[in-house]
């Protein structure tokens, strides 16, 4: 009898959570998605290497708009993230100081210095 109270006292609370609403709903909207990459240049390889070492290896910035609790069991969350082509054009106009759309290595080997702590790399 005590068994098979649990089975279905087990199956009543599966039951209530699922038919009472107990969800997490995250969702993400990329923003920025219409705009176009700027034509940056590079002086040499070594500029270049770094750039794409810096775009690849950071995430492009995501931010919480919106949280909300919809009842005892219910939550959501909204989020807005850049797109690749805005990530990658933020990360330009910090890198290239003096705003000729030519990366040079300076520019580039101080940049990377600076965003060293947040570049993540893949073994």
């Amino acid at each position: 009898m005590g068994r098979k109270k649990n089975v279905v006292v087990s199956v009543l609370v599966c039951v209530l959570i699922w038919c009472g609403g107990c969800q997490i709903d995250q969702r993400t909207t990329e923003i920025r998605s219409d705009e176009q990459m700027l034509k940056v240049s590079y002086e040499n390889d070594r500029a270049r290497e770094l750039f794409e070492t810096v775009i690849h290896g950071t995430q492009p910035e995501t931010e919480k708009v919106k949280g909300v609790v919809l009842g005892p069991f219910s939550m959501g969350a909204r989020y807005e993230r850049l797109s690749f082509n805005a990530h990658c054009n933020e990360h330009v106009r910090k890198m290239d100081t003096n705003g000729d759309l030519v990366i040079t290595e300076q520019e580039a080997q101080t940049y990377y210095k600076s965003a060293e702590s947040s570049i993540i790399v893949e073994k």
